[in-house]
């Protein structure tokens, strides 16, 4: 069994059970997309880098054979971080295949990245924080396409899914990737 999400703008979101075996998102009745596949990715172990140069994140991949070369890729993840000092930043960038496909590239940049913790105050050796992502790609393919994230930091150490001061304190990444058809 699957289910129809539509956003209905007399009775707000209702969802129908169908029969398809797709997830259908609907506004007012008319199909926005179908997600045809779901595959994701959870990191559990910890990794680290002093590395101002990306460094391909380990176990931050995800494979996915798109259906038809007119679906979009939603790319999601749940990355925890942390950092031994509070003037550095923790930098990822998201790459498909060996492209980096999500920079920005705003007049005066010095970084060209996905996201980052923009407030180094946040990297402190005593905590852990969430950065998300959301991105949605249009590969133009047919063939296996794997979205993997690398990160890199300005100075001192960045660590994923543990406290920088020490390795008792622990988190767990994702990371999806959603192909929805139009």
């Amino acid at each position: 069994m699957a289910v129809i999400i539509n956003a209905d703008t007399s009775d707000g979101l209702k969802l129908t059970s169908d029969t398809s075996g797709l997830l259908q998102l609907q506004n007012n009745g008319t199909v926005l997309g179908i997600v045809q596949q779901v595959v994701s990715t959870t990191k559990t172990d910890t990794f680290s880098t002093t590395s101002t140069s990306m460094t391909d994140l380990t176990g931050m991949s995800v494979s996915i054979t798109p259906t038809s070369t007119s679906s979009k890729i939603l790319i999601t993840g749940n990355i925890f971080v942390s950092g031994s000092s509070t003037s550095a930043l923790v930098i990822f960038n998201l790459v498909r295949g060996s492209t980096n496909i999500s920079i920005s590239t705003g007049s005066g940049s010095t970084d060209s990245t996905t996201f980052c913790d923009t407030d180094g105050m946040h990297l402190n050796e005593n905590s852990t924080y969430s950065q998300n992502l959301n991105f949605l790609d249009s590969p133009s393919s047919t063939s296996s396409t794997t979205y993997k994230l690398q990160m890199r930091v300005t100075q001192g150490t960045g660590f994923v899914n543990r406290r920088g001061l020490n390795d008792n304190v622990r988190a767990v990444s994702t990371i999806t990737a959603m192909e929805v058809a139009g």
